[in-house]
This record gives C-alpha cells, sequence and structure tokens, in this order.
C-alpha cells in the first residue's frame, strides 16, 4: 500500500523505480517510492546520504543521469502525466512549472556567465522577455531575495560571490517564472549557520508569498522540523515512514526513524551533564546488494526473525501514519 494523497495534490509519485545498471549489479536508488505534495505545502525528505532523496527529485524532473533509468511508476504534475512526455514537452515545464535549487550553487551555475545573465536567461527562454525586460525583472528578482547591489552583482560572475549570495541567485532562478512547485536539494549545505538561517527564512517568506510547493530534501532534522507539513523518511532508496511532521516527532514508528532523532543533540534544561549522543550501529548497505528482508534489518536493534527474511510493507500504523516495520507501534 502507499501513503494516501490528497483530493487536489500538485504532485503524485506512484511507485517510482529508477535503477542504475552497473558492472556490479543493478542499483535501486529508487525502489517502489510513493508520495503526494499538496498546493502550497512543504514535504521534507529525510535520510541519509546516498539514501535516494536526490535521486528522487531528479527522477520527477527526468534528469537521471546515465546509465540510470526510470523503470516504472507514475509522476502526475498538476493533473498531467510527466512520463509520457518527450524530451521538448518536459522541458517547458522544467524551470517554469517545477524548479530545482541545487546542492552545491558552485558547481550549479555556469562560471563562464554572470550571475544576472544567468537568471535572464530563464526569463528569456520561458517567458519569452527580451534582454532589457529579463535584465530589469533580473534585477526585481534580486531585490526580492536580499541580493544588495542588483545592478552591480548582475555582472558578477559566480566566484565572485559569497556562498551565500550564490545560493540566492539560485532561489531567483528558481522563482523566476512562478513555479508551482520547487525542490530544494540540501540548500543550506555548506553555509554557515547564521546564512542558513537567513536562507530558510526566505524560502518560507516566498513559498507564502507565491503559494509555491516545496519538496524540501534534508539530512538535518532541525531544519525538517521546523518548515515541513508531513515527512518522508527514506532508506536504501524506500520510504520507510512516512507522516504529518509533529506525528512524526512525537512518536517515530520506525526503528531507524528513531534512531535519526536520538542521534539529535539535547541540552540540559535542568542543567544537568548533557547525554551522550546516540548512533546508529552500522553502515548504509550497498543498493546493488540488498539484504533479501527489510533494508535496515542489519542495523536494527529491534531484529526479529521475520526481518530477515521479508520485506515489510509500508502501512498505516495510525491515522495518517505510514511505517514500513514487522513491529507493532508498541516500540
Amino acid at each position: 500500500m502507499t501513503p494516501p494523497s490528497d483530493s487536489h495534490p500538485i504532485l503524485q509519485v506512484k511507485n517510482l523505480k529508477t535503477y542504475f545498471y552497473t558492472g556490479q549489479g543493478t542499483v535501486k536508488a529508487v525502489d517502489d517510492v510513493s508520495f503526494h505534495v499538496g498546493r502550497g505545502q512543504v514535504l521534507g525528505v529525510v535520510g541519509e546520504s546516498g539514501c535516494g532523496k536526490s535521486m528522487t527529485s531528479l527522477s520527477v524532473l527526468r534528469l537521471v543521469p546515465p546509465p540510470g533509468k526510470i523503470v516504472s511508476g507514475d509522476l502526475l504534475f498538476d493533473g498531467q502525466s510527466l512520463s509520457g512526455l518527450n524530451s521538448e514537452a518536459m522541458r517547458k515545464i522544467r524551470g517554469k512549472e517545477i524548479s530545482m535549487i541545487f546542492q552545491e550553487p558552485m558547481t550549479s551555475l555556469n562560471p563562464v556567465f554572470t550571475a544576472g545573465e544567468q537568471v535572464a536567461e530563464m526569463l528569456r527562454l520561458h517567458l519569452n522577455m527580451n534582454r532589457k525586460e529579463a535584465r530589469e525583472r533580473t534585477y526585481e528578482l534580486f531585490r526580492l531575495v536580499g541580493i544588495p547591489s542588483e545592478e552591480k552583482r548582475y555582472d558578477d560572475y559566480p566566484h565572485q560571490l559569497s556562498g551565500g549570495m550564490r545560493q540566492r541567485v539560485m532561489i531567483a532562478m528558481a522563482i523566476s517564472c512562478n513555479p508551482k512547485l520547487i525542490f530544494a536539494d540540501e540548500p543550506t549545505t555548506a553555509l554557515d549557520v547564521t546564512i542558513q538561517a537567513q536562507i530558510l527564512n526566505l524560502l518560507h517568506d516566498l513559498k507564502e508569498k507565491f503559494n509555491m510547493a516545496m519538496v524540501l530534501i534534508s539530512h538535518d532534522l532541525g531544519i525538517i522540523a521546523e518548515s515541513a507539513n508531513e515527512v518522508a523518511v527514506m532508506y536504501a532508496g524506500k520510504i520507510v515512514e512516512y507522516s504529518g511532521t509533529k506525528g512524526l516527532f512525537a512518536n517515530p514508528l520506525h526503528p531507524y526513524t528513531r534512531g535519526l532523532l536520538e542521534s539529535l543533540p539535547r541540552f540540559d534544561e535542568n542543567g544537568g551533564k548533557p547525554k551522550r549522543l546516540k548512533a546508529i550501529a552500522g553502515v548504509v548497505p550497498r543498493l546493488f546488494d540488498l539484504p533479501a528482508g527489510c533494508p535496515f534489518e542489519p542495523r536494527c536493534p529491534f531484529v526479529m526473525p521475520v526481518c530477515k527474511t521479508s520485506p515489510p510493507p509500508l502501512e498505516e500504523k495510525e491515522p495518517g501514519h505510514w511505517a514500513s516495520c514487522w513491529l507493532e507501534n508498541k516500540h
């Protein structure tokens, strides 16, 4: 079974599988993943590096790099199927209707074009603006995302900008065509804490201003707790828990989610000695050599015989709270 969707979500992903066929074997980067994103809502996607978070977003955008291939699944955006669109039709949607803020702005921005030109190109391509109109609109976007001296910054190259400024340029590019949905892939990676907060506040304000939906990909549970309406926890290419944010943090049902939450640092309000951080034992399994049963079984403190032989289905354990685990809700 899969998590239910609301009546008119902006995005529905059903049973998505994206595999990489390599010499070592078939890498199941995204393995039977289903979720939805409501209009104007934020879905947080969390998990360790290599769990399939970024590849899920690239699959929706049809940007899977070779030798990867979308094997099966339905992708419905605003009621329209993306799966059957040709490359040209998909290009018209990508950037205009659905945008992405990539993880590393220094590698995502083209080093040989100025920051302003890269934003203006989006406007000329998707909105048919002339060069003057695109430049003026880029000035507006730079002001909107908090880039000062916008006329000077327009002519700066990416290497002349700080990490925070480059990320703001990426955000300006992402919102330039008023998209209905944005994928934000680790948007605060490599930024210091104060700049992280500014970028997150900016994304929140823009989402509210333009009523955009967002898929926020992060390994930082604090960011997800503050920003998301619903959360999908991924492990080894699968969603292992799916819930409203409050429900997930108040009562995590999957041992992996519990492990993630227990690994967060906590301060004793009474001034006592801080507790030692708990770590999840072991490492993420290789995606071309997964266990026969539950992918988390080798690391799980609650493992049972059935976990070693049968993959648990994603089931509704509580109203609106889904988990892929053979344990009942008693742990």
